[in-house]
């Protein structure tokens, strides 16, 4: 019987061990909830709408946010007439895991990375496309950013990710502060010839410890194929000399204040491949694969936080740490223990950049109004929504929405991909992905136009508007053209209206996602009145007045 009783205690004692696990694990708070605790709000609950942004800011922000470009008027109509209290996480993930999303982050990182920098070596579109890829497959940061270290160029199939290096050629000055900046964080082109005049925490060995890991490569030409790829020889070191001081100092390759990385004893050969003129390079120790290593190792806080920091501020409109390639002592973040949460999640999650976004758009911060309702409300970061200009590209994207030019381009190629021998079923990823990159490849004609006007050489994240960019919208004639376009859907919507009211009405919501007040369907409606018989020229003016505005022209 003791026996029984012993084996039933066992079985007892174990089941409250799986209870307390499985309540441990359950009854953690989520990331959401404490980015809202961090920041001071109350976590999103139940029926808490009032104090969150309305349905159509809602739509509109995380469109524009997620997916580069505002929501269709149809779009708009379905998400705020849905009473359904889970339809915000369900856009989220929807929008999530969408093509288009890819293709967002696809300009994104490709202005982060090689800040608009012209063709080198390899060819725009197929770096593109492997940036698409890698965000379209969520590819763990950590694994993207070490095939940008690692890649050497003389694979065809992982060519595209060596343009991180080989677009800047190896220059010292370029490559090493294109490392710093992007991936840790830190602006250490001032460190370059001295420690750092105004902030303390960037030394001349900083710059130089990551420039240790790439003077020993080179670019090499292939004397057939005049390929060019990275090469790399098994010696040399690097040293310096402070213009301050004159004191000379040498370093091995190291990662800021991590411990300098020796190079292990090869008694034999140290090369793979001796360098020559028909040969490259290849050693058997090679610094430059080291740096990846280094600089993605969990000893290397800097290379985390800066990834967080950088994916928070994409979607909140600043960073916790602002500039973002500016950590140092003297400018901390506003919130540390968030922006510490927010790096432990990513290294928990893989460095799985989807899940992070997904939390912080969950989060009530997010979903904050971007109006202050009163001057005595708490001012501190993040407590309301920040007015986020549109980048270039997103500008793009969103004025082809607004003209009707992309749900046009869309329906085109939606009939062409459903029709005939070779028609794909609409509800499957091929479908979506074949109809995304159809339309990318149609839209990026029209998108470039915008970005060649509205691209500044400054790449900061600061809205910085010009005379320029505001007389193309007011009167360039491409925007004309696309409204004018004989098959454009927006128009023949127009035409079809019933009356003024209902035409202007879908107008307000498919430029500005939202329904016109009273006084300015009374405004636009005498507006386009002026123009007796030709009410579709009346509508016209009226897209251009909005596309002028500023609340077009930010994601708020």
């Amino acid at each position: 019987m003791w026996i029984i009783l012993g084996c039933m205690n066992r079985m007892m004692l174990m089941l409250l061990v799986m209870f307390a696990l499985v309540t441990t694990v359950e009854g953690q708070e989520l990331l959401r909830d404490r980015i809202d605790t961090e920041i001071g709000l109350n976590p999103v609950t139940g029926d808490d709408s009032q104090s969150v942004c309305t349905d159509f800011e809602f739509i509109r922000r995380v469109y524009i946010d997620v997916t580069g470009r505002h929501p269709t008027a149809e779009a708009v109509v379905t998400f705020v007439s849905d009473q359904s209290q889970k339809k915000r996480e369900q856009l989220i993930d929807q929008l999530l895991s969408s093509p288009e999303h890819a293709r967002r982050l696809q300009h994104h990182f490709d202005v982060v990375l090689l800040q608009r920098l012209p063709k080198k070596q390899i060819d725009l579109a197929n770096w593109q496309q492997y940036l698409f890829e890698s965000m379209h497959s969520n590819k763990p940061w950590n694994q993207l950013v070490q095939e940008l270290l690692t890649v050497d160029g003389t694979d065809a199939a992982t060519r595209p990710a060596a343009r991180f290096i080989l677009a800047r050629e190896l220059k010292r000055e370029e490559t090493v502060r294109a490392i710093g900046q992007t991936l840790l964080g830190r602006d250490l082109q001032c460190a370059q010839c001295h420690d750092h005049p105004s902030v303390g925490d960037y030394l001349q060995r900083h710059y130089y410890g990551i420039s240790a890991f790439l003077s020993r490569s080179y670019l090499f030409t292939d004397p057939k194929s005049k390929v060019v790829s990275i090469g790399e020889k098994a010696d040399g070191d690097v040293k310096f000399t402070s213009v301050f001081t004159n004191e000379e100092d040498a370093t091995s390759p190291r990662i800021l204040d991590l411990d300098a990385i020796d190079d292990p004893t090869i008694e034999e050969e140290p090369y793979v491949v001796k360098p020559d003129n028909n040969n490259r390079g290849v050693p058997k120790y090679s610094r430059r694969l080291q740096l990846a290593s280094e600089l993605t190792s969990g000893a290397n806080s800097a290379f985390r936080l800066n990834i967080a920091n950088r994916t928070w501020a994409l979607y909140m409109g600043r960073g916790i740490v602002e500039p973002l390639d500016m950590f140092h002592a003297d400018n901390p973040p506003s919130h540390p223990r968030l922006l510490e949460e927010l790096a432990q999640f990513l290294v928990d999650q893989n460095y799985d950049l989807r899940m992070l976004t997904r939390e912080i758009l969950l989060s009530k911060t997010y979903q904050q109004p971007s109006k202050r309702p009163s001057e005595s409300q708490n001012s501190e970061p993040f407590v309301i929504a920040e007015l986020k200009p549109l980048s270039p590209e997103q500008l793009g994207l969103c004025l082809l929405q607004a003209t009707g030019v992309l749900q046009t381009i869309y329906e085109k190629h939606r009939v062409a991909l459903t029709e005939g021998e070779d028609a794909i079923d609409e509800t499957t990823a091929e479908f979506k992905t074949n109809l995304e990159a159809a339309v990318n490849k149609e839209a990026t004609t029209h998108v470039d136009k915008v970005v060649r006007t509205f691209a500044s050489a400054n790449q900061s994240s600061r809205f910085d508007a010009a005379a320029n960019q505001a007389l193309f919208l007011l009167n360039s004639p491409l925007i004309q053209e696309w409204l004018d376009q004989p098959e454009n859907l927006l128009i023949k919507k127009l035409k079809s209206a019933e009356n003024v009211s209902e035409a202007l009405s879908h107008v307000y919501i498919t430029v500005l996602s939202r329904n016109p007040s009273s006084d300015e369907l009374d405004l636009a409606s005498d507006l386009v009145r002026e123009f007796d018989s030709e009410q579709v020229a009346g509508y016209q003016h009226i897209i251009r007045l909005l596309i002028c505005s500023a609340e077009f022209r930010f994601n708020h």
